[in-house]
């Protein structure tokens, strides 16, 4: 990753096995240069944080191969679904990331595969997120779990919850807040199973419960109601601040990021929970099951899922700095002392 927010020391190794280096595991000699293009030359030499897999057998003998294979999609595989569960954990805040794959012999490191990953994007106004050594464990974790969902599926059937993974995916990596938005309400859509007609009225009371404490209901009803009735205008292709227009036009980009960043905060919040919860994920790897859970009452589903999520806790932002972020005078009290200390070595 180039050009990373991070606080991890260097050699950290995951439960999984993945090395985190914040420099190369092998000197980037000037040969680099014309495999990868000068450009890409330079933007591989600004890296400062990497996630690293190796495998030392598993090959035919004498047949070593480094794409395509059994061993290498494994390798890639790994370090992309952590890459991918990261930006599920925090926001990522980084120019490009590459994917390397090849091999090492004699001590000289060899490129056969070189790629740039799909972009994950900021919503305008989110606050500067530093990646520490806890949220890549959460990452291997994370990715584990979805994993062992993916190798749980019947082959042939795409299930609710892995669908509405890949609309979180999608909003992730969209650039524009209105993509961004529709992407998120989509997510958490897959997770409620609203009845045919019902589904503005659903989509609020059932996300109300896991959104925030009962005590701001009212304040996170409304929330959810604006982002609902705004998802509904993105779809039908509508101006994605339509239905805000009884606020004054300056606040209206405002709230409508807003809304986005809460719907961004509760559904990475709530697919994260259901990946790392057994008992909660078995309610929602199958229709059936999904459908049955929220016939429970309230007091059951709020249980299930904890303090999973707090929207109320993202406040609307009317400043950024240059990089589209909340201005430091946004930011909440002692959050710039904190972010202070984790990113020393940012």
């Amino acid at each position: 990753m180039q050009n990373v927010r991070a606080d991890v020391e260097s050699d950290l190794v995951l439960e999984d096995g993945t090395r985190v280096l914040t420099g190369f595991p092998f000197d980037l000699e000037d040969h680099w240069r014309e495999w990868v293009g000068s450009v890409q030359f330079t933007n591989l030499k600004a890296c400062n944080l990497f996630l690293l897999r190796t495998a030392t057998e598993g090959w035919a003998e004498g047949h070593l191969q480094v794409i395509g294979d059994t061993v290498s999609e494994k390798l890639q595989n790994d370090v992309g679904g952590i890459f991918a569960m990261l930006r599920l954990v925090g926001t990522i805040e980084y120019e490009r990331a590459f994917v390397l794959g090849g091999y090492v012999e004699s001590g000289k490191a060899s490129c056969r595969q070189f790629s740039q990953t799909e972009r994950f994007n900021i919503t305008r106004g989110c606050l500067p997120w530093v990646i520490n050594e806890g949220d890549l464990r959460n990452a291997v974790k994370l990715r584990k779990a979805y994993s062992l969902f993916q190798q749980e599926t019947p082959v042939g059937q795409t299930r609710r919850f892995g669908r509405g993974c890949y609309a979180l995916k999608v909003g992730l990596e969209r650039y524009f807040a209105s993509d961004r938005l529709h992407g998120f309400v989509r997510a958490l859509e897959a997770l409620i199973l609203p009845e045919t007609g019902k589904t503005e009225k659903q989509f609020v009371s059932r996300c109300a419960i896991f959104a925030g404490p009962k005590a701001a209901e009212a304040d996170i009803r409304e929330s959810l109601r604006e982002a609902y009735k705004m998802r509904c205008d993105i779809e039908h292709v509508h101006d994605w601040d339509r239905s805000l227009r009884a606020l004054p036009v300056a606040e209206r980009e405002g709230v409508a990021l807003w809304r986005t960043r809460q719907m961004e905060m509760l559904a990475c919040a709530a697919y994260a929970k259901i990946l790392l919860d057994p008992d909660l994920g078995e309610q929602f790897y199958d229709e059936s099951k999904v459908a049955a859970f929220w016939q429970k009452q309230d007091h059951e589903i709020r249980s299930a899922f904890g303090n999973v999520c707090d929207i109320t806790k993202l406040q609307m932002v009317r400043r950024y700095d240059a990089f589209g972020r909340a201005e430091s005078s946004e930011w909440p009290a002692s959050y710039a002392e904190s972010l202070g200390r984790e990113a020393q070595s940012g």
